[in-house]
């Protein structure tokens, strides 16, 4: 089933406002907010993707699709890095690292749902 215009509109619409958002945002919202908004985001557009394009990702309106989804999903990872290397940066602090470690937890299983997402469009 070929994804419409509409669909395909939706996929860019949410890179473009991801993109936006952290460009505005990224200096007043802590990252790991950062973080839950943009997985929020992609979600929903990963799962559109494979619904419409899981098969048949050889027409043009797919590959463009996929090529915004992948470009997001990209985005998210350096995001989610970032935000695991400030973790990194305060480990020899025994409080601090206790008072992070479910934020940490979290942070690695978005960057592993994120690689599995770009694994997932890359096929």
């Amino acid at each position: 089933m070929k994804p419409t215009a509409p669909e395909r509109f939706a996929v860019k619409a949410v890179a473009a406002a991801a993109a936006l958002i952290l460009a505005m945002t990224a200096q007043a919202l802590p990252l790991s907010y950062l973080i839950e908004l943009e997985r929020a985001k992609i979600e929903p557009a990963a799962k559109l993707f494979q619904q419409e394009c899981g098969d048949h990702t050889d027409s043009q309106a797919c590959k463009e699709q996929r090529d915004a989804l992948v470009k997001v999903l990209n985005g998210f990872v350096s995001m989610v890095r970032k935000e695991l290397a400030l973790l990194d940066a305060n480990a020899g602090d025994a409080d601090f690292q206790k008072q992070m470690a479910a934020r940490r937890t979290r942070m690695q299983q978005d960057l592993q749902w994120a690689q599995e997402q770009l694994k997932a469009v890359a096929q």
